[in-house]
């Protein structure tokens, strides 16, 4: 591996222009779930331009993609995962930028060692992971565009450098009153606030949170309210999202969250609907996969800290990828104890110091590939450890 390690690092140090370009282009010009027009077709034109075959659009998705180059084997199969979308009014303040910068350096540095491999790298573009309902991960898993893998990796930046986090499950209700419209000063008697049902299920799942395990979080937004100020709303809704480190408990949380609402429209006497969307999965841990990451990290000068207790994070669809492909997700850190979905990681994503480190990274992820590739017994401990777990 040692040799392979010094081509990695020099062949993504000769690409450095190239991947700084990309990933100033992304950051400079952010792009919402499903509208990364721009973002992929520069990542589509320069995979291209590195020989590797491209299907553009993918899993009916026009901003997805997959791009692969093979040494005329499809076996082993490793594969980067690029995101490239942003958030309404904050850009790339969760750096998926960088997350495509370390997956193409990655893939471009394990394509040019093909002449030396058997086997096949693949990057593919999942576009829309902020929007839950919309994830690309989801829609090209359904697509069996993840089948025939050993590997499906991305590192995404953070705070601080860790392995190891499950994330956490999610699911989305979509809470609905009806009520009844009348004036509020001559006829307040006769109606049904709806935007009332809305506030008491807020106030319920306010207390509910008091009973939580340390690992799941309840929070909510899109709140909805029709009519005039001088008209008792006849229609409201809120968007409430429920996350826990297992989907049992999360699922349980749902339920808990729904009679919030329930129990809100009995005190109103609105009518309310309330729609589940099941969405993002925990990570599937591969402790083989996480052992061999956390020593390349280490090798390229990236130090390792400790995973956050209790489920500290987000979510992400990568954890659904993680359910039907071994992987390993390392988060590296680019902005000490900023938050991330801030202004600030917005810029801290588009900085020097980030773009270096997440070279450093590339290197880590493209050893990681080629271990695998290389080390029968590497791919059947990884496999074996993920059909191990239910």
């Amino acid at each position: 591996m040692e040799e392979f390690a010094t081509k990695i690092a020099a062949y993504v140090d000769s690409i450095r222009d190239e991947l700084a370009e990309v990933n100033r282009y992304i950051h400079q010009n952010p792009e919402l779930g499903s509208q990364e027009y721009k973002s992929s077709r520069r990542l589509v034109e320069t995979l291209a331009r590195h020989g590797f075959t491209v299907e553009m659009p993918a899993a009916g998705l026009e901003t997805a993609f997959v791009a692969s180059r093979s040494s005329g084997s499809d076996r082993p199969h490793v594969a980067f995962m690029c995101e490239y979308d942003a958030l309404p009014n904050l850009g790339h303040a969760c750096g998926h930028n960088l997350i495509s910068t370390t997956s193409l350096g990655a893939g471009l540095a394990v394509a040019s060692l093909l002449p030396e491999l058997k086997g096949k790298v693949s990057l593919l573009g999942t576009p829309s992971e902020e929007i839950l309902g919309h994830s690309g991960k989801v829609a090209m898993i359904k697509a069996g565009l993840f089948k025939d893998m050993d590997l499906a990796i991305c590192a995404h930046p953070f705070n601080q450098t860790f392995l190891g986090q499950r994330g956490l499950s999610i699911n989305e209700i979509t809470v609905r009153f009806a009520g009844r419209s009348a004036h509020p000063a001559a006829s307040q008697h006769l109606g049904i606030n709806a935007y009332d049902g809305v506030q008491l299920t807020l106030i319920g799942l306010s207390f509910l949170r008091q009973q939580l395990r340390p690992d799941a979080r309840v929070h909510w937004g899109d709140l909805k309210v029709t009519g005039a100020r001088n008209i008792i709303p006849d229609s409201a809704s809120v968007v409430v999202c429920v996350r826990a480190s297992d989907t049992e408990y999360t699922d349980e949380l749902t339920q808990k969250a729904i009679n919030c609402a329930k129990g809100a429209a009995l005190m109103t006497g609105c009518q309310v609907e309330c729609d589940v969307f099941e969405g993002y999965r925990p990570f599937k841990i591969n402790r083989t996969l996480d052992r061999i990451m956390t020593e390349n990290l280490l090798s390229v000068g990236v130090s390792m800290g400790e995973p956050p207790r209790f489920g500290l994070c987000g979510s992400s669809d990568s954890g659904d990828v993680s359910q039907v492909v071994p992987g390993t997700h390392p988060m590296f850190e680019i902005a000490p104890g900023i938050a991330v979905h801030s202004v600030e990681f917005c810029q801290a994503a588009g900085s020097e110091t980030a773009f270096e480190r997440s070279l450093a990274v590339a290197k880590a992820l493209a050893l990681t590939a080629v271990r695998v590739m290389t080390d029968p017994q590497i791919r059947d401990q990884a496999r074996a450890e993920f059909e191990a777990q239910v």
